[in-house]
């Protein structure tokens, strides 16, 4: 699957979200997310990834200082905006309408 960056980060950041548990328990998904943000280090202005790729980076900073603490507050930071952005994409989908 040959995929951009910003499609590997909205891939990696979603699978993190939907994760349950710390950083022992997630520590794939954190790798994923942290190798992302190294190929998509920067979203552009007015991208609606923007948000969540900006708590995307304090959860590996969190990570990178062991802080439990600080990496379930991020997280559950990076779960709000990821929920917040599929919202916006589901919102964004055609409706027939019927509710």
């Amino acid at each position: 699957m040959n995929r951009s960056p910003r499609e590997c980060f909205e891939s990696a950041a979603t699978a993190l979200a939907l994760r349950k548990g710390g950083m022992t328990a997630c520590a794939d998904s954190i790798i994923a997310l942290s190798d992302a943000l190294d190929s998509y280090p920067r979203a552009a202005p007015g991208d609606d990834l923007g948000p969540a790729h900006g708590r995307a980076r304090v959860v590996i900073d969190a990570r990178l200082a062991s802080d439990e603490s600080r990496f379930a507050t991020a997280k559950y930071a990076l779960e709000l905006e990821m929920a917040a952005y599929w919202a916006l994409r589901a919102r964004a989908l055609p409706s027939k309408g019927k509710f």
